[in-house]
């Protein structure tokens, strides 16, 4: 197993597992496959430009086999509040702590860009996420909305205070 940190060049490889996961799991995203699958070559590499979030990919036996990225915002209420996007785990390739091995590799880059805290939303119906999220120390913060994507689903904000 390898966690790579996709840069610049390779926003074709960002947009082919990230459209594999908006397929495989569409009401895990605040976005859609449509929307994204619309995005031009420059668009992809754009989101990999300096000063967009970091994205890691796990890779497996030469797969790309998941997903994480993270990011400093500083809009946010709290301040020194990163962000946890866009996680997923190619469903052959859950259960083996590879999620594990994303959040770890992001909240590095976290503690790294100086974070006091990171936060993340969840799909309420998602109960191997929570679990994931739980096991690593973050926690519901009472928070919830509708996910964007689908306004039938809902979801949790859920926060980590980093030491």
């Amino acid at each position: 197993m390898v966690i790579d940190r996709l840069a610049v060049g390779e926003g074709r490889r960002f947009r082919e597992i990230r459209l594999r996961a908006l397929a495989e799991s569409p009401h895990a995203f605040a976005s859609t496959y449509a929307k994204e699958a619309a995005m031009s070559d420059a668009e992809w590499e754009a989101r990999l430009a300096e000063g967009t979030p970091a994205r890691y990919v796990a890779v497996a036996d030469g797969a790309d086999v998941g997903l994480v990225g993270i990011f400093m915002d500083e809009r946010d209420e709290v301040p020194g509040t990163a962000h946890l996007i866009a996680m997923w785990i190619d469903p052959a390739h859950r259960g083996r702590g590879i999620g594990s091995l994303l959040v770890d590799e992001a909240l590095a880059w976290a503690r790294t860009a100086g974070a006091r805290r990171v936060g993340l939303w969840v799909v309420d119906a998602n109960d191997p996420a929570f679990a994931l999220y739980r096991s690593k120390g973050f926690a519901p913060s009472g928070r919830t909305m509708a996910l964007p994507s689908d306004p039938s689903v809902t979801e949790t904000q859920c926060v980590l205070t980093l030491d």
